[in-house]
């Protein structure tokens, strides 16, 4: 059993449990969309992942360029990015001047993902890697931003933002993993890539039991 295999089988593992967790706890009537976007997240995740698990167990090797698993980490970005877009953050952005420094700060994250993106396109010529890459990057640059924003922005009445903070710095952190996984692969740096892999997943069993733990403060 090839250790791409057994990284991914982690993954989904991982994911597919907190996934079920979240349904369990999030999708009943009236629970809050916020917290329903978010395992959404987690559940793309899963199916990214039990898609390389599946692909690998019977083909043996993965393409490391545009697959439809890439679709699903894509997806996660994006309904991670739909929870934090929006409502929830004109609660802490009235997109008055106050906030300007902590809109600029918070381009601090997508900036070192961007970095992490140049330096991988220095290191191939591979052109099919330089698009999958760019294009998982794109998704992981805005909702990296908004997690980030969310984790240094004053908080509000009810402390509706410091409640989620550790949600948010987890989410950060995801983004990172993602781009780091990515790197790990495509160079071949296996330590990287297992670190990487194994952060991921137990990111994505703790996510929701975390964001669950928050959103109980502000939440019936």
């Amino acid at each position: 059993m090839s250790l791409v295999l057994i990284m991914n089988f982690w993954m989904f593992i991982c994911s597919l449990a907190g996934l079920c967790y979240g349904v369990h706890h999030f999708f009943r009537i009236k629970k809050v969309l916020y917290l329903q976007m978010i395992t959404c997240g987690i559940g793309c995740l899963m199916y990214a992942r039990l898609f390389f698990v599946i692909f690998l167990f019977t083909q043996g090797e993965l393409n490391q360029g545009f697959h439809v698993g890439l679709l699903g980490i894509m997806g996660s970005f994006m309904f991670l990015l739909s929870a934090n877009y929006g409502q929830m953050d004109g609660l802490v952005d009235d997109g008055t001047k106050t906030f300007f420094a902590t809109r600029i700060k918070a381009l601090l994250v997508p900036v070192l993902i961007t970095l992490l993106y140049v330096f991988l396109l220095l290191k191939t010529d591979n052109l099919q890697i330089r698009i999958a890459a760019g294009l998982l990057t794109l998704f992981i640059l805005p909702c990296s931003y908004y997690n980030f924003k969310h984790v240094i922005i004053y908080d509000v009445e009810l402390g509706i933002i410091r409640s989620l903070r550790k949600y948010n710095i987890l989410a950060v952190i995801y983004a990172f993993l993602v781009m780091f996984e990515c790197i790990g692969t495509v160079l071949n740096i296996r330590p990287l890539y297992v670190v990487s892999c194994i952060g991921i997943g137990l990111i994505a069993l703790m996510i929701i039991p975390v964001v669950k733990g928050g959103a109980g403060k502000w939440t019936i």
